[in-house]
C-alpha cells in the first residue's frame, strides 16, 4: 500500500516525472494544484498514466475505495492489471481501442467507453471510462477518469431494453446483434477513423473495413455514418 502516490508524498510523485520531464521550477506547483483537484473530487475516480513509459503514476482516494488492494496492484502492473478485471466478453474490444487510441496521433479528442468491471470485493461495477491525453512539461499524460454507473445502467434497463434483449445495438424498433469485429469497427468509427485507417488498425483489408461499415449502416437502419454514430450513441457508449 506504500505505493499510493498521492498529495501527501508529493515528493514521491517528483521523482517519478523527474527523470523524464524538463523541469521547471513552476513544475512542483503544477503537480501538487492537479493532485489537489483530484482528491478534492468527491465522486470521480481518477488515475494519471504516463503514455510513454506505460506506467500509472497516480490514483485518487475514489478510486483506491473502489479497488481496496488492487490500487497497489493498478500502480505496479498497469493496464495488464486493469484488464484483468474486466468482464471476459469485453476485455478484448476494450484493450483493442486503448491500444489503438495510444497508437494513433494524439489529440484532445477524449476516449469514452462503457464496460463491467469486478472489483476484489467481487462486486460487478458498470463503467464509463473517458481518457483525455494533457501535455505537461514534455510528458503526454492519460488522465483517466472512471465513472460508476452501474445504478444508470439498471435504470435504462427498465425501459427500452429488455432483461433477455442484447443491449449491443438497436436498429429502429427492433434488436440486432452485431459482431465482436462490427463492434470494433463502429468504435473506430465513431472515433473519426477512415475505413483506410480502420484496415490498417485492425489487419484487415480496406475491402473488408468498408463492408463492415456498410454493414453495420444496414444493421441500424440508417443511411450514412453519421446517423450510424448517432443511432448507436443511443444503446451504446461510443
Amino acid at each position: 500500500m506504500g505505493n499510493y502516490l498521492t498529495p501527501m508524498n508529493l515528493v514521491e510523485i517528483e521523482k517519478g516525472l523527474k527523470p523524464f520531464a524538463s523541469y521547471e521550477r513552476n513544475m512542483t506547483s503544477k503537480v501538487s494544484d492537479i493532485l489537489e483537484k483530484c482528491e478534492r473530487s468527491e465522486n470521480l475516480m481518477i488515475g494519471i498514466y504516463l503514455i510513454e513509459h506505460d506506467h500509472f503514476l497516480y490514483v485518487n482516494q475514489n478510486l483506491k475505495k473502489m479497488l481496496g488492494e488492487g490500487a497497489g496492484r493498478l500502480l505496479q502492473e498497469g493496464w495488464p492489471f486493469w484488464l484483468s478485471r474486466i468482464d471476459p466478453e469485453e476485455n478484448g474490444w476494450i484493450e483493442d481501442r486503448i491500444v489503438n487510441f495510444w497508437s494513433s496521433p494524439l489529440n484532445n479528442n477524449p476516449l469514452s467507453m462503457r464496460y463491467h468491471i469486478t472489483c476484489l470485493k467481487k462486486k460487478r461495477v458498470t463503467i464509463k471510462h473517458e481518457i483525455i491525453v494533457h501535455r505537461l512539461n514534455g510528458l503526454n499524460l492519460a488522465i483517466n477518469y472512471f465513472f460508476d454507473v452501474t445504478d444508470i445502467e439498471r435504470i435504462e434497463g427498465c425501459f427500452s431494453v429488455g432483461k433477455d434483449a442484447n443491449p449491443n445495438i438497436c436498429s429502429k424498433n427492433r434488436c440486432t446483434t452485431i459482431s465482436s469485429r462490427e463492434r470494433e469497427v463502429l468504435h473506430l468509427v465513431a472515433d473519426g477513423f477512415s475505413s483506410k485507417q480502420i484496415a490498417d488498425m485492425l489487419f484487415i483489408s480496406n475491402h473488408t473495413a468498408i463492408s463492415h461499415r456498410k454493414n453495420l449502416i444496414e444493421k441500424f437502419g440508417v443511411k450514412n455514418t453519421a446517423q450510424l454514430i448517432k443511432t448507436a450513441s443511443k444503446v451504446m457508449d461510443l
